[in-house]
């Protein structure tokens, strides 16, 4: 992980987010990409005569990056980290491609709010924009002012109907490697044993999982796919949830039900989105 994106519109939740992005990454050197993009749609600070709307946006984003740098600075002794700023004009999702396409990013850290307090699904629109649009890097998306907690246990949820390759499980090997955490597969039992392909899969996953600390879990198919996943990550006292982004996968299904709601799927743990590797 040397470059890491964190979008920011500067309120306590992105701040958060942030914050658990340099601590993921605490004795490491790394560059960290700090973006607010701004449109006509968001608000004015204070309004100034003289100066039109898109130059007051801009200064006030540059003003804000400025600050945030500064502020992140105070808070991370590691002097081998760099903080860079980007200020644009435009729509969240396409600048969130357009820069881990430029920069080479190899994370994006969002904070997740919802849709609104009000009625909040899974994820907030923007961060399930930005899951469903960016295929070249995860995605960890940190729900609202949470703690960072140093990871002991990640789940990693999976079908076992998709191989597994380096490249792939780098993200999830490389934060099970920093924190010596433990990694928990967990299945859904729809089936009473595993096929032939699931299993050579399995096989494999265990292969790669064999430097480090793992388990295999069944879960059974409770409700919804969400409900045994929930219940899962609440048995086990997972730190962080692990999911890959398949066509046709779990997460890519339950991100379209509208039964996830808050009370089906409210994270209170951040969650890595892998992105297929074909």
């Amino acid at each position: 992980m040397e470059k890491i994106l964190v979008p920011t519109d500067f309120s306590s939740n992105a701040y958060n987010a942030l914050f658990h992005a340099v601590q993921l990454v605490k004795n490491e050197p790394c560059t960290f990409y700090l973006l607010n993009v701004h449109d006509e749609f968001t608000p004015l600070i204070s309004k100034s005569s003289g100066k039109d709307l898109i130059q007051q946006l801009s200064d006030e984003s540059h003003e804000g990056l400025k600050a945030l740098a500064h502020r992140i600075k105070r808070d991370d002794p590691n002097q081998q980290h760099i903080f860079k700023t980007i200020s644009k004009y435009g729509e969240l999702t396409q600048t969130i491609f357009n820069v881990v396409g430029k920069e080479g990013i190899d994370l994006v850290v969002m904070g997740n709010t919802g849709c609104s307090e009000i009625e909040a699904i899974f994820l907030g629109s923007n961060v399930l924009n930005t899951i469903s649009a960016i295929k070249k890097c995860p995605v960890l998306t940190v729900p609202k002012e949470i703690d960072f907690v140093p990871p002991k246990q990640i789940a990693f949820v999976t079908d076992y109907h998709r191989p597994y390759d380096a490249g792939l499980l780098q993200p999830l090997l490389f934060l099970a490697k920093q924190y010596g955490a433990k990694i928990c597969v967990m299945h859904i039992n729809q089936e009473e044993v595993l096929n032939k392909y699931q299993t050579m899969n399995k096989s494999i996953l265990i292969d790669y999982l064999s430097p480090f600390e793992n388990s295999f879990h069944w879960m059974p198919l409770f409700k919804n796919k969400a409900n045994s996943i929930t219940t899962f990550l609440e048995e086990l006292k997972i730190d962080i949830l692990t999911m890959v982004n398949y066509q046709h996968s779990i997460l890519e299904r339950a991100t379209r039900e509208p039964v996830i709601k808050r009370v089906a799927f409210d994270l209170d743990i951040p969650f890595l989105v892998i992105p297929d590797s074909d």
